[in-house]
């Protein structure tokens, strides 16, 4: 239900005729390939839990604003369709218009990533079916381009929220010279759903999060990469040269909100959220997350080892532990400077209390709760490894997710510190893509695992219980369908092989 109403959103509103004005393949990852959302995030939260706290504060948020200016624009851009994500990047990147007549290349990149953005929350939404706040509230749909459609579709996680931040780090990619600027709209299109009142906080959230992880699946196809250049150089005859790679991390103070103070409407959500993680420290997850607390590139081989089961380490994976290692110290820069222009206490010193990893108080006790560095670290890694090992992105995902998480349980972190870093995170890896070590460790990296794992050279994907099945290769490139290969590693002659 929610697959066929997504797409026939897409192709009907504003006008888009796109089987004509896009490649015949609409998205980026095949309906199959897709990570599972319901594997490696938590179910949306419960009415009456201590986590839909913060989903009840941002609703009534959402609703002061809605007779502003920031809440007409969160009205207008309501509308599902391309045509709204082109011109705002249009809008940011200085351009006239984005369309299939003046800009072919980057209105293409537009309306794929919308595609495979949208359909990247289909599952999830199928599964949970969660009642949308509107709804829930007795409330009438507010927005220009929302309808009554609504309430037959799942509220997590939130479609808008993915279409448009996978969007906003496409163009990132593309452009880094203003990455700050897109992202910032991008993070804005989630946060109006919020604002209508059609989502709640954690759909956009989970929105944030399933796009990023379809951005990271969606690297693993050559259409993808190659669309991106094609975006670029259009932009180029367009703005003039630009610069040959990305000179800087995102700054997340540009693109993301301030961090929550003890004045602030979302304090109650994060006091309610420490506690609840309190209440796990004397289990098994609560071991978990004190032996990991550990902030090292040693301590991402054995999380990501045992997500793609085996063993990392210099001896036996020299590339690939270059490849984290590489990325451990873009996130230390990007988290760092961020702790530098947004102090926040921490928690367990805002509440005079002892933490839970006693060894790291003193050294830590000084530093900012925002952002999270060892979320950064967790989510970025999680998506770099997600990228390098797509036969294991889900259960990558989850540990990438849950590493963030302990920081919660340990109470060295607020929930909404937490939350925000994963934005940075994902910022972080769209940049690293214009990196010019970061693309040669990957290819190596990648190159060094597909000869350790015979299953990372073949696409093999499940039912997912509607019929519908991914592209399946055999060892020598053919399609079993029949259908022609596309950019997949297959064997001939002993070698390791690309067909497309």
């Amino acid at each position: 239900m929610t697959r066929l109403w997504i797409m026939a959103v897409l192709a009907t509103v504003g006008s888009v005729a796109l089987s004509a004005q896009t490649s015949e393949n609409v998205v980026y990852v095949e309906l199959n390939e897709y990570p599972d959302v319901t594997y490696f995030l938590p179910a949306p939260p419960a009415i009456g839990s201590v986590e839909f706290t913060d989903d009840l504060v941002q609703y009534q948020w959402g609703k002061t604003l809605r007779n502003t200016a920031r809440g007409q624009q969160a009205s207008r851009e309501s509308l599902p369709s391309p045509v709204v994500t082109g011109n705002i990047m249009a809008e940011v990147l200085g351009l006239d218009t984005i369309s299939q007549e003046a800009t072919p290349a980057m209105w293409q990149l537009v309306v794929k990533c919308a595609f495979t953005g949208f359909q990247s929350t289909a599952k999830a939404k199928d599964n949970y079916m969660r009642t949308r706040p509107f709804v829930q509230m007795n409330d009438p749909v507010w927005a220009q381009y929302d309808t009554d459609l609504l309430r037959l579709n799942g509220s997590y996680p939130s479609s808008h929220t993915a279409f448009g931040w996978f969007t906003a780090l496409a163009f990132a990619e593309m452009c880094p010279e203003e990455q700050d600027n897109i992202l910032r709209r991008g993070f804005m299109f989630g946060e109006n759903r919020v604002i209508v009142g059609a989502h709640y906080q954690s759909d956009v959230t989970a929105g944030y999060l399933t796009a990023a992880a379809a951005f990271a699946r969606a690297h693993a196809n050559p259409e993808f990469q190659k669309d991106i250049q094609a975006a670029r150089a259009e932009y180029a005859r367009l703005k003039g040269p630009l610069l040959p790679e990305a000179t800087d991390v995102p700054h997340g103070e540009k693109f993301l909100g301030d961090p929550v103070d003890t004045t602030s409407y979302r304090y109650v959500s994060d006091l309610s959220l420490y506690w609840a993680g309190k209440t796990l420290r004397n289990t098994e997850r609560g071991k978990q997350a004190a032996h990991e607390a550990d902030y090292s590139a040693a301590m991402m081989y054995e999380i990501m080892g045992e997500a793609i089961g085996m063993t990392i380490s210099e001896e036996s994976t020299p590339a690939i532990c270059r490849l984290i290692s590489y990325v451990l110290t873009k996130c230390s820069v990007t988290a760092d400077r961020l702790k530098e222009i947004r102090f926040r206490k921490r928690p367990f010193v805002q509440l005079d209390e002892p933490s839970f990893v006693a060894g790291d108080e003193e050294k830590e006790r000084g530093k900012s709760s925002f952002p999270s560095g060892h979320t950064n670290l967790g989510w970025t890694e999680a998506l770099v490894m997600a990228e390098l090992a797509p036969n294991h992105q889900n259960e990558i995902l989850r540990r990438g997710y849950e590493y963030g998480y302990n920081r919660q349980i340990v109470g060295y972190h607020w929930f909404t510190d937490i939350v925000a870093t994963r934005q940075l995170s994902t910022a972080l890896y769209a940049y690293l893509h214009n990196d010019a070590e970061f693309v040669a460790l990957m290819q190596a990296a990648r190159q060094e695992y597909q000869s350790l794992d015979p299953s990372a050279i073949q696409t093999v994907a499940p039912d997912n219980g509607d019929g519908q099945r991914a592209a399946v290769y055999t060892l020598d490139g053919r399609r079993v369908d029949g259908q022609p290969a596309r950019g997949t590693i297959y064997i001939s002659e002993g070698k390791k092989k690309v067909a497309y």
